[in-house]
């Protein structure tokens, strides 16, 4: 009996912790906020992504979150290149969803240019070294 006057008290807790999931664990949809012939900047209310696509001697993608920065390489260099020049700088159609695990970001690139869309689910660690976890691509009827 005194197990069942506890129950509904557990259910309240659990559901309690379940709904004050912490910010970082929450995907932040990063869209393209502004371009120039080098850079396309990524932004949320939260994070700052920038890609830079001409030479500048740090490494080419920089990630910016709560005071930190990762700089890191391309994701897929040949496909980020295809889609600057084919349409991501010019459409909503390209963005990002940034996850922050501590230290560690975890991603989600999603990209629909002409009549091809994709994505990538990626890691970061804090070192800047890149883990890609899948890749998907498909072509849109027409």
């Amino acid at each position: 009996m005194q197990s069942l006057k506890l129950l509904p008290l557990l259910l309240l807790l659990q559901l309690s912790s379940a709904c004050s999931v912490s910010n970082q664990q929450l995907a932040d949809r990063l869209f393209l906020v502004a371009k120039n012939e080098c850079q396309l900047i990524f932004k949320s209310d939260d994070v700052l992504l920038t890609e830079n696509f001409c030479e500048s001697g740090s490494k080419p993608i920089s990630i910016q979150f709560a005071k930190k920065e990762i700089q890191t390489g391309w994701i897929d260099e040949a496909t980020s290149h295809f889609l600057f020049q084919e349409g991501c700088a010019e459409t909503q159609g390209c963005f990002y969803e940034i996850k922050l695990r501590g230290s560690t970001v975890q991603g989600r690139f999603v990209y629909q240019v002409n009549l091809t869309e994709g994505e990538y689910h990626f890691e970061i660690d804090p070192a800047g070294q890149v883990k890609v976890l899948s890749h998907s691509v498909r072509d849109i009827a027409s």
